[in-house]
């Protein structure tokens, strides 16, 4: 079951303003440490850092909190896998909120064209622990009739 969706467009030229005018302290106060350590690995990073602004603003939208209730930029982010699928992921403070919130898997997809940023993050609900079940006591029919036999 979905738990939300979030949809950030951005336009890239705001991030290289943004860089341009605060440069480390901005990528600093944006990225997680696993973004950070990718971005040193990329060959466009303006397009790189602008793509994980759009997803952090997805994905927090997807959980319906903003940057706010105890959800701040870097505890939100997305990370590439072995194959170069992002993936959403969460800082000990956003796994906190996410496991309070009832959140469970995410998904994150980013494009970009003519100068615009798309991120779309799509959350699932986490799937509740079943409970054991009790057998049912037995009925008064049920006890007379194991009786009679």
């Amino acid at each position: 079951m979905i738990f939300g969706i979030g949809v950030d467009v951005l336009e890239a030229a705001r991030i290289k303003k943004v860089l341009a005018r605060f440069g480390d302290h901005f990528i600093d106060r944006l990225l997680m440490p696993a973004e950070r350590a990718q971005l040193g690995r990329t060959k466009r990073p303006e397009r790189f850092i602008a793509m994980r602004f759009a997803a952090k603003e997805a994905i927090v939208k997807a959980m319906g909190t903003g940057f706010a209730h105890g959800i701040w930029i870097r505890d939100v982010g997305v990370v590439q896998n072995a194959w170069g699928k992002p993936e959403v992921a969460y800082s000990p403070r956003g796994e906190k909120v996410r496991r309070k919130l009832g959140i469970g898997d995410g998904h994150v997809t980013l494009t970009d064209e003519a100068g615009l940023i798309v991120a779309v993050a799509v959350l699932e609900a986490a799937e509740k622990p079943k409970r054991a079940t009790r057998p049912a006591k037995p009925t008064a029919k049920a006890k007379a009739k194991a009786r009679r036999r």
